[in-house]
C-alpha cells in the first residue's frame, strides 16, 4: 500500500522525516559491514525486493480507488542479511518507488517507516523466540520463514489500514471491511514463497542466509554416548 500525500496533512508527512532519519543513523554502520560481507546476498535481496514491489495490484474504482497491494518480501530479505541491512537497502529502493507510484517524494518518510518497521519488527522477535527454543532446521524454517513473513504482512496490513483511517482519504472508505482484509490473502502467498526460498537456501546455498548459524543447527556434536 503506498500513501499519497493528497491522503494526510504536511505535519504528518514533515514528522516522518525525524524518525526514518534516526532509524537509518542508527543501523548505518552495521548495515555497511553486513552488506560488503555479504555481497552476493544483499545483491540478490535487492532483485528480490524490487520483484515483490514491481507486483503491484492498485483499486482503480469504487471508494478505495487508488489502494495498491504488493508483496514485501522484507522478511526474507532479513533473514538473509539481518535487519539493518535490510533498512538501508529498502529505504533506497523506496526512493525510485514511491517517486514513480506518486510523481513526488513527498510521503516517502511515511511509506519507507510503515512498510519496512512492521515486518522487520516481526522478523526479529520471530528470531528472538527461535534462538531460544532448541535447535532445530524445520522450527528454523517453518517460524522465521513461513510464519513471520506471514505475520509481518498481517502486522503491516494492520498498521497501514489504522494510519490510513486517521487520514482524509477514506474517512468512509470501508478500510476495514474492504482493504485490510486483502492482507489476509497476500499473507498466504507471502508466507509460501518466502518458506520455500528460505529452505532451498539453506539446503543449497546456507551462505545466504546469515541469520542461519550452520554451527548451531548442522554441526552439533551427539553428546549422548560421550563419558
Amino acid at each position: 500500500m503506498i500513501f499519497y500525500p493528497e491522503w494526510f496533512g504536511s505535519l504528518w508527512i514533515q514528522a516522518a522525516w525525524l524518525p526514518l532519519i534516526l532509524l537509518l543513523g542508527m543501523t548505518a554502520r552495521r548495515a555497511l559491514a553486513a552488506i560488503q560481507q555479504y555481497r552476493t546476498a544483499a545483491a540478490l535481496a535487492v532483485m528480490l525486493l524490487a520483484t515483490a514491489w514491481s507486483l503491484t495490484a492498485t483499486t482503480d474504482s469504487g471508494t478505495l480507488a487508488g489502494i495498491s497491494y504488493h508483496l514485501l518480501a522484507v522478511n526474507l530479505a532479513a533473514l538473509m542479511l539481518g535487519a539493518p541491512a535490510v533498512c538501508w537497502i529498502a529505504a533506497l529502493l523506496m526512493l525510485p518507488y514511491v517517486w514513480l507510484h506518486t510523481g513526488s517524494l513527498a510521503t516517502y518518510p511515511l511509506n519507507t517507516l510503515l512498510l519496512l518497521l512492521p515486518p522487520l519488527a516481526v522478523n526479529l522477535t520471530a528470531r528472538y523466540c527461535v534462538n531460544r527454543l532448541p535447535p532445530n532446521i524445520f522450527i528454523f524454517i517453518f517460524l522465521n520463514g513461513f510464519l513471520a513473513s506471514a505475520a509481518g504482512i498481517v502486522f503491516t496490513g494492520l498498521l497501514l489500514t489504522a494510519f490510513l483511517s486517521v487520514g482524509s482519504g477514506f474517512a468512509d472508505g470501508g478500510l476495514w471491511g474492504n482493504a485490510f482484509p486483502v492482507f489476509f490473502l497476500i499473507a498466504w502467498a507471502e508466507a509460501f514463497l518466502s518458506g520455500i526460498a528460505t529452505a532451498i537456501f539453506i539446503a543449497l546455498k546456507p551462505q545466504w542466509i546469515s541469520t542461519f548459524d550452520d554451527n548451531r543447527y548442522l554441526k552439533r556434536q551427539n553428546r549422548i554416548w560421550q563419558d
